[in-house]
């Protein structure tokens, strides 16, 4: 999550860049990205995000194929990732995600209502001769989140479950920390050699997913701690420090939020 909704057009204007991954697989955008895929149908685009970002994704899509976007898949159901549907909507594109998303989208004028969904754990989308594979492992960052796979790339597409070089976002609102934690080693179960994500950079490896791990880890056994040596509660996330992790972005803005959520999963048990 990165309150996309909540910053100007002109802010979010500004630094917006093509990233070209594979000759048919792109991202765009600035410190939030959305992801297009060309087929020989079509494009399919993953997250239009805001109506800005969705606008500049058009320009890039037409700048390197004239082919109609069939398909715009969303994430999950926060507003920030799929706000700016409207503009592909305009053309005709069939809106996917899956079953948990779709009954959990808080309504919003700006976000487009998926034309389908899917459910279960996975499911294999297949158009214009290419493929892409659907994967849900339960409700963690937001509800209905999904890790696309492309075969064809041995690549993976993490969506706000992992970004890299950053603590994590703020509170973890709408997050449930400890399922997420696991569905982290799921994901590194699945088979991939290149690793993709929405936040800060668009390309890295799996020594960024090992990252949000080892930064959960030891947060949770920090907390722990304190909570074993009797520390006050309302003390803990003022104590808590990881200097490991101190060249993380938003280390000292976010990381007592951090704490909180933890602590909150601790005291109340979600």
């Amino acid at each position: 999550m990165a309150l996309a909704g909540f910053w100007s057009a002109s802010a979010c204007a500004q630094g917006i860049k093509t990233i070209k991954a594979q000759d048919n697989l792109y991202f765009v955008g600035d410190r939030t990205f959305s992801c297009f895929y060309i087929t020989d149908k079509g494009v399919i685009v993953i997250d239009p995000l805001d109506s800005v970002r969705a606008a500049a994704t058009m320009k890039a899509i037409r700048k390197v194929t004239n082919k109609p976007v069939t398909h715009v898949f969303y994430s999950h159901n926060h507003w920030d990732h799929i706000s700016g549907g409207q503009i592909f909507k305009s053309q005709g594109a069939t809106f996917v995600s899956h079953i948990e998303a779709k009954n959990t989208i808080t309504p919003n004028p700006k976000v487009i209502t998926p034309d389908s969904s899917w459910s279960g754990e996975k499911t294999i989308f297949r158009s214009g001769g290419k493929v892409i594979e659907l994967y849900f492992f339960g409700r963690n960052h937001g509800d209905g989140m999904t890790v696309f796979r492309f075969p064809e790339h041995n690549a993976v597409f993490i969506i706000d479950l992992v970004v890299p070089d950053r603590v994590l976002y703020a509170y973890l609102p709408d997050a449930s920390p400890k399922d997420w934690l696991e569905d982290l080693k799921k994901i590194q179960q699945l088979e991939f050699d290149k690793v993709y994500m929405a936040h800060v950079r668009a390309i890295g490896n799996r020594s960024d997913i090992t990252l949000v791990q080892n930064y959960f880890d030891d947060l949770y056994a920090v907390v722990e701690k304190e909570l074993q040596n009797n520390t006050p509660f309302f003390d803990i996330p003022g104590k808590v420090k990881l200097p490991q992790y101190k060249h993380l972005k938003n280390y000292d803005e976010w990381l007592h939020m951090n704490v909180w959520r933890i602590l909150m999963e601790k005291s109340i048990g979600k």
